[in-house]
C-alpha cells in the first residue's frame, strides 16, 4: 500500500549513487516537523530543477511505501525552500529537557562528595554558554542518542547506571572519579558536531574530535578551582582520554583504572540499548518482528514480545560473586599504548 504525500522536511543524509545502468539516484534521510526521520530514494535525480545537499530544507512530493519490509519515502520531486527555521526538523526525543537536566544535577549535588569534584560540576553547570549547548546537543551524528537533548539524555542515562555498578563494586570504586568521567566523557561533542547544521561536524570536531576539545574543556575549569588536586585532574582527563576503549577506536589511550573500564562498558551498554530503540522506531518493528540490516551492529535486530519482570522487579545482590553478574570476557594480554 502507497500514501501520496506532499511534505516539507530537512535533508539530514544524502547519498548520491548510481544504478546498475549508470544512472544516478539519491539515498536520503529525511526528518520531518516532528522530529521523525525517515529514509528516502529519488530515481533519475539529474532531472531536479534545484541543487540540494546535507542541511537543505526542501518540500517533497512522494509516495510513502514498504520496500522489503522498511518503510520508505519515495520522491518524486523536491523544491528547495529559502531561509527555512532549520531547528524545527531536527530529531527529538520527546523527553522533557527540564526534568533531565533537575535530574542531572539533583544527581549530582545528591551523590558527588569531594568538594573540588562538586565545583567542577557546578562551574560546568554554571558556565551557561556551555551548559545551554550540552543541553540541546545530540550524543551522536547518527549513531545512538541522535536527537537534540541526546548527549544530556545519554549523560543522565549513564550516570543513573554508574551508581548501580559503583555501588555493587563498592569501595573498590572512587564513584566520585567515576561519576566525573561520565559527565565529561563526551561534553567535547558540544563542539564537535552543529546543531544547527543537521549534526554534521564543525571543523574543530573533523580536524580534533570530541576527546581533546573535551580534555581541554575540562582543564580550562580545572584552572579556575583554587587547590584541585593533580591527581585529580590527571585521573578524570584519563577518564575522557581513554572511554572508547580501544587504540583502533579513537582513543589515545587504553582503560588503566577500575573507573575507566566502568566508563567505556557504561558507555557501550547505553550506546547499545539506545540503538535498539533507534533501529526499532526507524522500521516500525512491532514486537515478534525483525529489523532490517543494521551496518553499525553488522547484524538485524530481533524485537521479541516475551512477557516477564521488568528491570524494577529485580535487585542486586552485592555480596554475590561478580563473576555470577558479569561475564564480559576481557583481553588483559599486555600491549603497547
Amino acid at each position: 500500500m502507497e500514501l501520496s504525500i506532499k511534505k516539507d522536511y530537512m535533508i539530514f543524509n544524502l547519498q548520491t549513487l548510481q544504478t546498475k545502468d549508470n544512472k544516478p539516484y539519491l539515498r536520503l534521510s529525511l526528518s520531518d516537523t516532528d522530529g521523525a526521520v525517515i529514509n528516502g530514494i529519488m530515481f533519475d535525480s539529474n532531472k531536479l530543477r534545484c541543487k540540494v545537499e546535507k542541511g537543505c530544507v526542501v518540500n517533497i512530493d512522494g509516495v510513502v511505501q514498504s520496500y522489503n519490509g522498511v518503510t520508505q519515502l519515495k520522491v518524486k520531486d523536491m523544491t528547495l525552500i529559502e531561509n527555512a527555521d532549520k531547528s524545527v526538523f531536527l530529531p527529538k526525543s520527546g523527553k522533557d529537557m527540564g526534568a533531565m537536566v533537575a535530574e542531572l544535577t539533583s544527581f549530582l549535588n545528591k551523590n558527588v562528595e569531594a568538594d573540588y569534584f562538586k565545583s567542577l560540576a557546578n562551574m560546568f553547570i554554571d558556565d551557561k554558554y556551555q551548559f545551554d549547548k550540552f543541553m540541546r546537543s545530540p550524543a551522536a551524528k547518527t549513531v545512538h542518542h541522535a536527537y537534540v537533548n541526546g548527549l544530556l539524555d545519554h549523560t543522565l542515562s549513564m550516570l543513573k547506571l554508574s551508581k548501580l555498578v559503583a555501588d555493587f563494586y563498592g569501595k573498590s570504586v572512587n564513584r566520585d572519579l567515576l561519576f566525573m568521567g561520565v559527565l565529561f566523557h563526551d561534553v567535547g561533542k558540544i563542539h564537535e558536531l552543529d546543531i544547527d547544521n543537521g549534526f554534521d561536524y564543525t571543523d574543530d570536531g573533523r580536524l580534533l574530535g570530541h576527546l581533546l576539545i573535551g580534555i581541554d574543556m575540562v582543564r580550562d575549569y580545572v584552572a579556575k578551582i583554587d587547590n584541585f588536586p593533580k591527581m585529580a585532574e590527571t585521573l578524570v582527563l584519563h577518564l575522557i582520554a581513554s572511554h572508547h576503549g580501544y587504540l583502533e577506536f579513537g582513543s589515545p589511550k587504553r582503560p588503566k583504572i577500575r573507573e575507566a573500564f566502568l566508563l567505556h562498558y557504561i558507555d557501550n551498554i547505553d550506546a547499545k540499548m539506545q540503538t535498539f530503540e533507534s533501529v526499532f522506531a526507524k522500521d516500525n518493528v512491532a514486537g515478534g518482528e525483525w529489523s532490517s540490516y543494521d551496518r553499525l551492529l553488522e547484524r538485524p535486530l530481533y524485537n521479541h514480545d516475551l512477557k516477564g519482570s521488568s528491570a524494577t522487579d529485580t535487585e542486586v545482590d552485592s555480596n554475590s560473586d561478580p563473576d555470577s553478574a558479569f561475564t564480559s570476557k576481557i583481553d588483559f594480554t599486555p600491549k603497547d599504548d
